[in-house]
């Protein structure tokens, strides 16, 4: 996966189109995705909001997300639309998704083993990030890892979310 510095074209024309309509009915835009899958071109929009986003919030905005995609020059690429919540164990592949994150406890993956961490998935809190590298702590002790080092990070709240409310 790595980490994308910014969006691509699609995404970057997404995410402009879609950010107020998604802002007006009261959520915050996680992400948006462009991925292939099989031979399919998927194009998520990925919602959020403090109480957790619903099947009715998604399509209470479904309509016209869909209106404002279908006039954009890049529909022709997109075969699915998906809105969706971006969920207890979303993806962090943003710095400025890592830098909302700080604080919350995450399941990181590396490329490869790195020195100091007992494997290469581990659950770990996200403690800081400095546009380069993040700072984790977890039984290991605390690590530095460059972003370069890290496949994937995702939320880790699904096992302790009652504790989580309570920070």
């Amino acid at each position: 996966m790595g980490f994308a510095k910014g969006f691509n074209q699609v995404e970057a024309a997404a995410e402009k189109a879609v950010r107020g309509i998604v802002e007006e009915h009261g959520f915050s835009l996680w992400d948006v995705v462009f991925v292939k899958e099989g031979a399919a071109w998927y194009l998520r929009i990925l919602i959020d909001k403090p109480q957790g986003v619903s099947i009715d919030d998604c399509t209470s905005i479904d309509g016209e997300i869909n209106a404002i995609i279908d006039e954009q020059p890049f529909i022709d690429k997109i075969d699915y639309l998906e809105i969706g919540s971006a969920g207890l164990e979303r993806t962090i592949r943003r710095e400025e998704q890592i830098k909302a994150s700080l604080g919350r406890k995450i399941t990181l993956k590396t490329y490869k083993l790195c020195e100091g961490l007992p494997e290469k998935t581990v659950k770990c809190k996200l403690e800081d990030f400095d546009g380069e590298k993040v700072l984790i702590s977890g039984d290991f002790g605390k690590k530095e890892l460059a972003l370069s080092d890290i496949s994937a990070m995702n939320y880790d709240d699904f096992d302790d979310f009652n504790e989580l409310m309570e920070v």
